[in-house]
């Protein structure tokens, strides 16, 4: 029952109707239900498998390292292939989702095939998890440790911008391009639960572009690989719905 209540207290609390959830392992439940998504019970009840699923209205998608997405938002073609219609569950191709998605217009979307040896939650090879100090003088020491923080640092030739999930829109004011393709050297911006951001959305810092819009990037405060507060860590990301790129 506690964590019924705990699911109850998260849908109440919940400032965007979200109806995707995370899940690593067979039974850790994160990132909040929205007030429209399936009852709690449902959602206890979603087992992790590998690859592609659907259960109790959800299109999930398993990982091999045991991330564990899942969406109410998704459709089957008249040929019976899954498609997801949230960037939270990736169309896969030859991994049983049925073909490739990208937003409409945009020529940064995601195509859906990531190069060999790529997925969501797959650790790039060659980059390690390490702890950065704050340094004397920094102007912006009272947020050091969170992720605008190192994306202001990678990024000195401007200002620490805004909050995460308003950092492009901010650029665009101060007339900062901004796009839908990332780039080496640009900012990534994750709207609120965009590929693992939190409720106040998240920005990373673009290392490397690969291809099908997939990318690597660097970020702090993201608990994932070793990462968290303080710390910079890295993975696997790709453009889509919700992800734009400051350059």
């Amino acid at each position: 029952m506690t964590l019924y209540r705990n699911l109850s207290r998260i849908i109440r609390s919940s400032r965007f109707a979200r109806t995707s959830l995370a899940l690593t392992g067979a039974l850790a439940l994160t990132l909040a239900l929205s007030a429209f998504a399936a009852s709690p019970t449902q959602a206890a009840s979603l087992h992790y498998h590998r690859g592609y699923s659907v259960q109790h209205g959800y299109l999930c998608y398993g990982w091999p390292n045991g991330a564990y997405h899942c969406t109410v938002h998704w459709r089957r073609t008249a040929s019976g292939a899954l498609i997801s219609l949230s960037s939270w569950v990736p169309n896969v191709r030859g991994a049983g989702g049925g073909g490739s998605r990208g937003s409409s217009g945009s020529s940064g979307s995601w195509g859906g095939s990531a190069p060999g040896g790529v997925s969501q939650w797959g650790y790039p090879p060659g980059y390690h998890t390490w702890a950065m100090g704050d340094f004397a003088g920094d102007r912006y020491s009272s947020v050091f440790g969170v992720c605008t923080w190192y994306a202001w640092y990678r990024r000195q030739d401007r200002s620490l911008l805004s909050g995460a999930a308003n950092w492009a829109n901010a650029a665009r004011a101060r007339g900062i391009p901004t796009g839908t393709g990332p780039a080496a050297g640009a900012t990534a911006v994750f709207a609120p639960g965009v590929q693992g951001a939190g409720g106040g959305g998240h920005v990373a810092h673009v290392e490397r572009v690969l291809g099908g819009g997939w990318f690597i990037v660097s970020e702090m405060n993201f608990y994932f690989n070793g990462g968290g507060w303080g710390r910079v860590s890295y993975r696997y990301a790709h453009s889509g719905p919700g992800v734009a790129f400051v350059y």
